[in-house]
């Protein structure tokens, strides 16, 4: 990722998308006709998120459901260092078109995702076809790699929902984002309980400068559908990712992941 080329888009898209365009149906149509073709997509990925967060940042509804794309960074770290895998990468109720694309940017994927909003849904496709992703339903058969943020409007409904569209088979993991205030509610043993078929694998607290306030500060919850006669349960990770300006206690937290990984999975 070159600082450089991220600032010549949000130029081009600041040059043709007025500050007063605020469907993000007609921006994403705007984006089409632009030609981004001398950009990698890692690039286009993060610059297209960094725009949509300055372009939003006054509409608190859209804000809101938008992920800063150094999460989804995070996510992708995890992911990757956990060893968790998957044909595709899934993403069942989009609140907004960021995060499946910041964290898929890391990975050499099929993508594919869906929405109850008919506009983001709408968009999810125009923006894999501008980020040059394959985007492609799975197969029934094809391994899965869930990943998904939820909201926090009604924690124990939206966790519901994720599993039944998720639709895991077995040995396949979700990693998904969710508030720290909801992950200790007591909603997610009672979810666990009347889903025996699946396990949880590891709680990873975000790191608390990420967040302006206490209140808003998030983890990831990693989930995984056990595999049939599995006899030997994962110990669960609970880990805290440190600041991200703390390298050496970065790199600790990696080789946890590392150590974890070695002798769980």
């Amino acid at each position: 990722m070159q600082p450089e080329k991220l600032l010549e888009i949000v130029r081009v898209l600041d040059n043709h998308i007025p500050v007063s365009e605020t469907k993000f149906s007609q921006i994403i149509e705007k984006m089409q006709s632009l030609d981004f073709s001398s950009y990698d997509q890692t690039d286009m990925v993060n610059a297209c998120n960094l725009f949509f967060a300055k372009h939003f940042s006054e509409n608190l509804v859209i804000a809101n459901k938008m992920t800063p794309p150094v999460i989804g960074d995070l996510m992708a770290l995890a992911a990757s260092e956990l060893g968790l895998s998957g044909q595709f990468i899934i993403d069942p109720q989009v609140a907004f078109p960021d995060l499946i694309f910041q964290f898929a940017s890391h990975f050499q994927r099929p993508i594919f995702a869906e929405s109850a909003d008919e506009e983001v849904l709408s968009a999810l496709s125009n923006l894999a076809q501008i980020y040059r992703f394959d985007f492609t339903p799975a197969d029934s058969k094809a391994s899965k790699l869930i990943v998904s943020r939820l909201l926090g409007i009604d924690f124990a409904k939206e966790l519901d929902s994720l599993i039944y569209l998720s639709q895991f088979q077995p040995g396949q993991a979700a990693i998904i984002l969710a508030d720290n205030v909801d992950l200790q509610s007591g909603v997610l043993p009672l979810m666990l309980k009347s889903h025996p078929e699946l396990e949880l694998l590891s709680i990873i607290k975000l790191p608390n400068g990420l967040f302006k306030h206490a209140e808003m500060a998030s983890s990831l919850l990693i989930l995984r559908r056990k595999v049939d006669n599995e006899k030997v349960v994962a110990r669960i990770l609970l880990a805290q990712i440190p600041e991200l300006s703390n390298k050496e206690d970065f790199s600790k937290f990696v080789s946890q992941l590392k150590t974890w990984k070695k002798e769980n999975l």
